[in-house]
């Protein structure tokens, strides 16, 4: 079963082939994984790919961290680099 997001996207945030829709969370959509990370004007939007869903979407740092901090903290993680000074 898919599931379509159909409502417009958050004004700003470049498009790499994807259409930008309205986060998931409020069409209580399971969130599989972080994307991509983007400022835009001063906030942080992150692209997540939603269970059986085809396009993922932005969401605002802010909700993602508390709708689902493990896969937020994961994806952090990940992006670590760690120099020897």
């Amino acid at each position: 079963m898919s599931k379509e997001i159909n409502n417009t996207g958050v004004a700003g945030l470049p498009s790499p082939g994807w259409k930008h829709r309205s986060d998931g969370f409020s069409l209580e959509l399971e969130p599989e994984t972080i994307i991509d990370l983007k400022l835009v004007e001063g906030r942080n939007y992150l692209l997540m790919k939603w269970k059986d869903v085809e396009e993922p979407s932005y969401v605002k740092a802010s909700v993602a961290n508390k709708k689902c901090p493990s896969l937020v903290i994961d994806f952090y993680q990940s992006r670590l680099t760690w120099s020897n000074l």
